[in-house]
């Protein structure tokens, strides 16, 4: 039901390196998060894998790149008049690199797999609402749904290709399949060559993908997370493209920015500050094994409301947007993202930076500094928690900082700790290790309100799997969900009433702190052609258009 959401900005797609390992006729260098985890589309969903799987595992369809609207590519469809079977016919010329035709029993593999027990996937909420995958003929497939969605084809958008003849059929190798670490077999522009741990993945171009083949002959993807070091390399010329944020462009000097082709855009993102309403050191999944609500230890702090709204009065959201620049970040107030205008809840005023009143609540809880130490504590609970974050995104360690220098300052016991990316992603993230930590989302889909609400949805409270890593339960949030992309017709007025109601009560609990939607800046080296980024290239990247580019050297 929900799309895709790959973690911490899933297309942000920093381009540098210091020396460049290849420099050959054709190549574009591009830079990866980090490290890919594996290159299973049905197991992960990060930015870095991502990176790096979307390049082999094509999507039905995709955007166009100025209108966000859905054009036939891998496939074109039809939708029957009630809303509930979607028939796609996939391109006769679609095949893997291998020679076998990319076919429907590709798609209902990964389907079945995502919806299966025996396969833990980051992807289900883009599957929920599927009931049957039909099988037509090797070409034809139908998606038949419980009900209709008013959110189904952005769903179907997230859900990636896969070669099913290189699966187990029952699933039983899907964690250890050999082309979960290096796939010699592709379906999009490129396909894998060379990979180097910790440095970089290589690959070149399909001269069979079935849109035609890629201009560019060899692209490598750097691992490279240090942005100090890609900041140098762009000064130097060593770059081909670049998507980054403002506060990171604010630091290139004019004469870098006097050689790229420059644009940005607002993006489909949200960032924001997660309170863990549970206790982080006894994680637990929302719903036991028969679907009964599980009563999870609280937090010690955050289930006092007054808490919350004290954390998000008590640092400027304001000073963290400043450092991205003019134009670099938009105020997100709640779970739908301001690219989504027309169910975005204007009426919603952003809590302001106002110390005193957040003083105000916390004395009004009975949190008071009876000691004189600076903390406040209420029947012996000290007001202490620890931002944990991981610096890939430099406004993470921006938000850690402002948070522990202001709330500090009323009260609050604020450590802060930076942790190693893998790490926050196993531990802190999908573990639910932690008391607040600053993360963002990209969604790779057309804007749609229903996009980030896999944050808030009960079911998704899972440990390991699920992207509610905050815990927050609340039945009618969930009743609201779920209305939002049933409305008769989909008509967006009806349900801009849905989000509009849902996104008011997430503001009142302080469920989750939403700081902003910051803007996406694409570079490209003026050597690089048929660069022609459009609005669309900040909700998806630059993957979708890729094969048309050219490198001259």
């Amino acid at each position: 039901m929900r799309r895709t959401i790959c973690l911490l900005l899933l297309f942000l797609f920093i381009v540098g390196l210091p020396v460049l390992t290849y420099a050959q006729e054709g190549t574009l260098n591009v830079r990866g998060l980090g490290n890919v985890s594996t290159y299973n589309f049905i197991l992960n969903s990060d930015g870095a894998s991502f990176g790096a799987y979307a390049l082999l595992w094509p999507s039905a369809f995709r955007p166009d790149p100025f209108t966000s609207e859905w054009v036939p590519s891998l496939t074109s469809w039809e939708i029957s008049e009630d809303g509930l079977t979607y028939t796609f016919h996939i391109r006769e010329d679609a095949n893997w690199s291998d020679g076998v035709p990319i076919s429907s029993a590709d798609i209902k593999f990964v389907i079945d797999a995502i919806q299966s027990d025996l396969v833990p996937s980051p992807h289900t909420d883009e599957v929920n609402s599927i009931v049957a995958v039909n099988i037509i003929d090797d070409k034809t497939y139908e998606l038949v749904l419980d009900q209709p969605n008013c959110a189904a084809l952005g769903d179907f958008f997230g859900i990636r290709f896969m070669p099913s003849h290189r699966f187990a059929a029952d699933f039983s190798d899907m964690e250890t399949n050999p082309l979960n670490t290096f796939p010699d077999i592709s379906g999009g522009p490129f396909i894998l060559e060379e990979i180097v741990p910790d440095s970089f993945q290589r690959y070149r171009a399909n001269p069979d993908y079935y849109e035609g083949p890629p201009g560019v002959a060899t692209l490598i993807n750097h691992v490279l997370e240090n942005n100090e070091l890609m900041l140098l390399a762009i000064e130097a010329g060593e770059i081909d493209y670049a998507n980054m944020q403002g506060d990171i462009f604010q630091q290139l000097s004019q004469n870098a920015r006097d050689e790229l082709q420059v644009q940005f855009f607002p993006a489909n993102s949200l960032g924001f500050v997660l309170i863990n309403w549970a206790d982080p050191e006894n994680p637990q999944p929302a719903y036991d094994d028969g679907g009964n609500l599980i009563e999870q230890d609280p937090h010690p702090i955050f289930t006092d409301i007054n808490v919350r709204k004290a954390i998000a009065m008590g640092f400027s959201v304001e000073d963290i947007m400043a450092t991205l620049g003019e134009n670099g970040a938009t105020r997100a107030l709640s779970v739908v993202a301001p690219a989504a205008s027309w169910a975005f809840n204007a009426d919603i005023e952003p809590y302001p930076y106002d110390p005193d009143a957040a003083m105000t609540l916390l004395e009004e809880s009975g949190w008071v500094d009876s000691d004189g130490d600076g903390v406040r504590e209420k029947d012996g609970q000290l007001l202490e928690f620890t931002v944990s974050y991981s610096d890939i995104v430099n406004y993470f360690e921006t938000t850690s900082i402002i948070m522990q220098d202001q709330l500090s300052q009323i009260g609050f016991q604020v450590n802060v700790e930076k942790v190693e990316w893998s790490t926050y992603l196993n531990d802190v993230f999908r573990g639910q290790r932690f008391d607040v930590t600053p993360i963002s989302f990209t969604v790779p889909s057309a804007p749609d309100p229903d996009q980030f609400t896999t944050l808030v949805r009960s079911s998704n409270d899972v440990p390991g799997s699920g992207n509610n890593v905050s815990s927050y339960i609340n039945l009618r949030t969930d009743e609201l969900i779920d209305a939002g992309v049933r409305v008769p017709g989909c008509d967006n007025a009806a349900r801009a009433e849905v989000y509009h109601e849902l996104q008011q009560i997430l503001y009142e609990d302080v469920a989750i702190h939403f700081t902003l939607s910051p803007s996406f800046y694409q570079l490209a080296a003026n050597h690089v052609g048929n660069f022609v980024p459009g609005a669309a290239w900040a909700f998806y990247g630059y993957l979708e258009w890729l094969q048309t580019w050219t490198v001259d050297q």
